[in-house]
């Protein structure tokens, strides 16, 4: 996959993050670094930087000096107290310390977040945190002061395109620059998604071929089973815009309350297609 075979992995293969990185760079002192909590949209390439810093810091030693777990599967309080404390209460094999990624770290259990306070307090001079999230507010506010935050923004759509390119020119891909400009401006700042699309072959997104000739009367005529089945036919936040997007050129303004609520629940929740089916489903002229 390409977004495997480009992944970066130094501090110079990253695009259109300099800022961060300098800002990293600074926080960093002869101790080392903080604990670092990265939040921004998916695909924005918070877990792939996280990587990055431990590559910098420990080079050869990455793999015994780095820990990740993805809080979607392990978030419980159970496993905060066996396995994240029996790694971080370890003196580390060389160097100072150690890193411990938690991915997607704000579906972790609020019991476990305040489980979390005192392991980070107790352990910081030889443990350290990346927290990886797409909605920071999910976190209560004594994790968020235990850690430095680190914003990532979508990457404008020039770079997306000019590092689409790049690739596809070692790739021997033959497109357009106004077709990688397109896939730029689909993938929405989302550069893992951007890659994906230029490697299936095709500019036209699923989310695209469905939604490219629907009207709001169109969608509202539809068998209802088979309006609730374009939730699952995409990305939901994309299909969500898709929505939105009728309901403002059609100057649909009766159902933007309905919106509001959906887009709400769907921030709030790792699983945003049932919010998103619930809402196609109750949809009525």
């Amino acid at each position: 996959m390409l977004t495997e075979k480009y992944r970066p992995q130094k501090y110079s293969e990253l695009v259109g993050r300099n800022e961060v990185i300098e800002m990293i760079k600074a926080k960093t002192t002869k101790d080392g670094i903080p604990h670092l909590l990265f939040e921004g949209p998916p695909g924005t390439g918070k877990t792939t930087l996280a990587h990055v810093v431990a590559n910098e810091i420990f080079g050869v030693n990455k793999s015994d000096l780095f820990f990740e777990f993805n809080a979607s599967k392990d978030r419980g309080v159970e496993f905060i107290r066996t396995q994240i404390i029996d790694i971080a209460k370890r003196n580390p094999i060389s160097g100072s310390y150690k890193i411990i990624l938690m991915d997607e770290a704000d579906n972790i259990t609020p019991d476990a977040q305040a489980c979390f306070r005192r392991i980070i307090e107790q352990y910081h001079s030889i443990t350290r945190f990346i927290f990886c999230v797409n909605y920071p507010y999910k976190l209560i506010d004594p994790i968020l002061s235990r850690f430095v935050r680190v914003e990532f923004n979508e990457i404008d759509t020039k770079t997306v395109a000019l590092q689409l390119k790049k690739i596809g020119i070692k790739e021997g891909i033959t497109l357009t620059d106004s077709e990688y400009i397109s896939i730029a401006k689909k993938s929405r700042g989302d550069l893992r998604k951007a890659l994906n699309i230029l490697e299936g072959g095709n500019t036209e997104t699923d989310e695209d071929k469905y939604w490219s000739s629907m009207t709001f009367d169109k969608l509202l005529s539809m068998d209802k089973n088979n309006r609730i089945m374009l939730a699952f036919k995409g990305d939901p936040d994309v299909i969500f815009g898709k929505l939105f997007e009728l309901v403002r050129i059609e100057a649909k303004w009766q159902y933007l309350t309905v919106l509001a609520d959906c887009q709400s629940k769907m921030n709030m929740s790792v699983h945003k297609t049932v919010f998103l089916a619930s809402l196609l489903e109750k949809l009525e002229k």
